[in-house]
């Protein structure tokens, strides 16, 4: 029995070094990196009640009430939130951040970035960026409020508050530990962007899964992508950083707002 007992509380010890290590790890590249531009990769928000009801166990759907109060928490401080534009030209040193920068971006192309989102954004003056997966939009919406629904192409409409880019066509898809974009050659991949032109601008480019591989960098460039982003890496983005794979913050449900202050401070 004491064995057993001293064999729990070591590997209990073990985790919790493993945990200060890991926490520790991202404290110090956090502020490494404190004087770049926090960007914020979000997916889907819905409403309290079927954030409750359908998505309670899916971290990547937030909760409308969280996400309010995360934006009023930006126009309080008087955030500016940057285009795409604006961080191209960040990144090719063009353009000096404003006192309190932030951008926000949302991957997939979800229907409640248009019904929930940007009312929200409209509400507090603030701008977003919504990575499209072509292919979704092309697609029957199911009624369910338990299944994803997505944008219509009529809806990539860029104005003040949002602007739509590329998330690729068809190319989110994993099958356990295998992305399918990984599995692809350029030409394959090539003809995913083709398929996206008519849809949607690919001059920003947000991964599927947030991962890269190397045949895809050469499409990037034939198709003039001047950046591509990342996912998950969780510091901010500095003019130093790959032009085709820059960071985002990973922007999970019932974050705390502490946590949520610290990374945009």
């Amino acid at each position: 029995m004491k064995t057993i007992k001293r064999m729990f509380i070591f590997v209990l010890c073990g985790y919790l070094i493993i945990g200060l290590i890991w926490i520790g790890k991202d404290i110090i590249t956090h502020y490494l990196n404190i004087n770049g531009l926090p960007i914020l990769g979000y997916h889907g928000v819905v409403s309290d009640h079927d954030k409750k009801a359908y998505f309670n166990d899916y971290t990547y759907y937030m909760a409308k009430s969280d996400f309010e109060e995360q934006m009023a928490y930006l126009a309080k401080n008087n955030f500016y939130t940057l285009t795409m534009t604006e961080i191209e030209d960040y990144y090719n040193g063009n353009y000096k951040l404003p006192k309190n920068a932030v951008a926000l971006t949302f991957d997939d192309g979800l229907l409640n970035f248009k019904t929930i989102v940007k009312p929200i954004l409209k509400k507090y003056n603030l701008k977003a960026t919504c990575f499209v997966i072509g292919h979704k939009t092309t697609i029957t919406n199911n009624n369910n409020p338990s299944k994803y629904q997505y944008l219509r192409k009529k809806d990539l409409i860029n104005d003040e508050y949002v602007e739509f880019y590329s998330h690729s066509y068809n190319l989110h898809h994993k099958k356990k530990y295998t992305k399918k974009i990984d599995t692809l050659n350029i030409e394959q991949i090539n003809n995913d962007f083709s398929l996206n032109k008519n849809i949607v601008s690919d001059k920003y480019f947000a991964f599927p899964y947030g991962a890269t591989n190397e045949n895809i960098i050469n499409v990037l460039k034939k198709n003039n992508v001047s950046l591509a982003f990342g996912y998950n890496q969780n510091r901010n983005m500095t003019i130093n950083d790959d032009q085709y794979l820059l960071p985002r913050y990973l922007m999970f449900s019932e974050m705390p707002m502490f946590y949520f202050k610290w990374i945009t401070q």
